[in-house]
């Protein structure tokens, strides 16, 4: 296999929320699919670089198996050295060409392709729509990503800039290096300029030069990078009898409302392209099935999934008082969300604020929801019509990304044990990277003191080794204590050393309260 630009110059190892089964799955069970069970899926990844995003799906779901397929053979070796580090044994990762993927690899319940249809020529991209009919079972569920327009139309100028700009050169690092300074001189030259068009340009320009080098490179100076109408990737889907699901960005778009849709009497297809006009959609996450499905459009009830909200009241002492009139309830930038004055959905928020950031299923929170109100009013019952409006608000918030809704929810727990167990991903990002995704799949960026602690968070360091691996950090001059004051008399070995075990309790707090940890 000849070597190419991915092996030269790898792709952003990432870890993407909307791409794992959970979400898909989630998503797609509220428009009414039988969506195959998550807990034992079978999934393919087309495209999955060193397979960082596969892995993340083979270590949540061990009962799973996944496959990961890429045209890299250097990053697919550096993503199965990842998996023996890590020890799964749930999945294979295969370097070979999409158009070598025969019937032999078998039936999938999920295929998975994030950043790879816009990016391959016309063929590839009919392909990856044959893998998909071919290889999905009767229920399974296809994730596409790709550009669109008219969202991606300035971008694709600025692509055709930095095309022209390197259309002699063939070394990718060469390339990039003229495409940055290409961007610098727009930049600079449109910097004292004022009309619409400047100002556009420069408020793109700025974006880009901003952007990963990696990223950069495969966006802007690839061979293909054709965006398209989000219409024009539905007729090529109904070519290969699959039809459109939601969309994991916007994923209830047609359930707006839409002003003018019945007057023009838009079928839900049309609809979705003229929001993508009115926004200037660039990019969308497509999920597909077999058109033999029936789905629900009005969206199936929530009571089989699980819920979770970071909502706090904004009123001390609130989780007494859930029968006061009048109530908002804040997320986790402070930002007012909700104002509430039925104790009932009080309640509800109250509960979910409690456990945040664990999820409960549904049934489990209606118990939790009955005792606050008992507490309150030892007579109060809810009746079946209390939990069809607990029903309503949960989806219509779900809508408004107040709340999260989970058919299979992440496995993490928020008590520290004495050997400490953090997530195998976790701890291999944090051993060259910043950015380190939790089991929720959020990123946070970590310092080093907080890094040092979780890569040895293996379940077999304790207290008194974890304090040995700080004071190693500290005789190796890695870490650096500093005292307030120089005055203060010399720290004596105890106070040191219970400083430090406040230290590494506090990174362990942290680190469990951001999903880290596993139970």
């Amino acid at each position: 296999m000849q070597t190419n630009i991915y092996d030269k110059i790898p792709y952003t190892k990432n870890i993407y929320q909307q791409s794992q089964p959970n979400y898909i799955a989630t998503a797609a069970t509220l428009f009414g699919m039988q969506a195959p069970p998550v807990a034992t899926c079978k999934v393919l990844e087309l495209g999955c670089a060193s397979g960082i995003n596969t892995i993340a799906m083979a270590q949540d779901i061990p009962d799973g198996q996944f496959v990961g397929v890429d045209y890299s053979v250097t990053q697919i070796k550096e993503g199965k050295a990842n998996i023996d580090q890590m020890g799964l044994k749930n999945i294979t990762l295969k370097a070979m060409n999409f158009n070598a993927i025969t019937t032999d690899l078998g039936k999938f319940d999920y295929i998975v392709a994030h950043g790879i249809y816009s990016w391959v020529s016309p063929v590839l991209r009919d392909k990856i729509m044959q893998i998909c009919h071919q290889h999905l079972q009767p229920n399974g569920i296809a994730y596409i990503s790709y550009n669109t327009n008219p969202g991606w139309h300035n971008d694709h100028m600025l692509r055709k800039m930095m095309l022209y700009r390197t259309r002699d050169l063939s070394d990718p690092a060469t390339k990039l290096k003229q495409a940055k300074e290409l961007l610098s001189f727009f930049i600079t030259t449109t910097k004292n300029k004022y009309d619409s068009y400047s100002l556009s340009l420069r408020k793109e320009l700025e974006y880009i030069n901003k952007l990963d080098e990696h990223y950069l490179v495969h966006e802007y100076l690839e061979e293909y990078n054709e965006p398209i109408l989000f219409t024009e990737f539905i007729e090529q889907a109904n070519k290969y009898n699959l039809q459109y699901i939601t969309d994991m960005r916007t994923p209830f778009v047609a359930t707006e409302d839409f002003s003018f849709q019945n007057s023009l009497k838009f079928d839900l297809i049309e609809t979705e392209q003229y929001f993508d006009f009115l926004r200037n959609t660039a990019f969308r996450e497509t999920l597909l099935c077999h058109q033999e499905i029936n789905l629900n459009r009005n969206l199936s009830s929530i009571e089989n999934l699980y819920v979770a909200a970071p909502l706090k009241s904004a009123t001390e002492n609130e989780a007494t008082k859930p029968d006061e009139s009048f109530t908002k309830f804040t997320n986790l930038a402070g930002e007012t969300v909700l104002s509430i004055t039925s104790p009932l959905l009080k309640a509800v928020c109250l509960c979910l604020g409690e456990i945040w950031p664990q999820n409960i299923s549904f049934d489990n929170l209606m118990q939790q929801v009955q005792k606050l109100l008992t507490m309150m009013d030892k007579n109060t019952i809810i009746l079946n019509a209390d939990v069809d409006e607990v029903k309503t608000m949960l989806r219509e918030f779900y809508l408004k990304k107040i709340v999260e809704l989970s058919i299979y929810p992440p496995k993490f727990t928020l008590k520290i044990s004495e050997f400490p167990i953090a997530s195998s991903i976790a701890r291999l990002q944090s051993q060259s990277s910043k950015q380190v995704t939790n089991l929720r799949y959020e990123i946070f960026t970590l310092n080093f003191a907080t890094r040092n602690i979780l890569q040895h968070l293996d379940g077999k360091h304790n207290m008194d080794l974890l304090l040995h691996v700080v004071q190693k950090s500290i005789d190796n001059g890695d870490l650096i204590l500093y005292r307030g004051d120089e005055n203060q008399p010399q720290v004596t070995t105890e106070e040191l050393q219970n400083y430090l075990i406040k230290h590494i309790q506090n990174i362990l707090q942290d680190l469990a309260k951001k999903a880290y940890l596993i139970g």
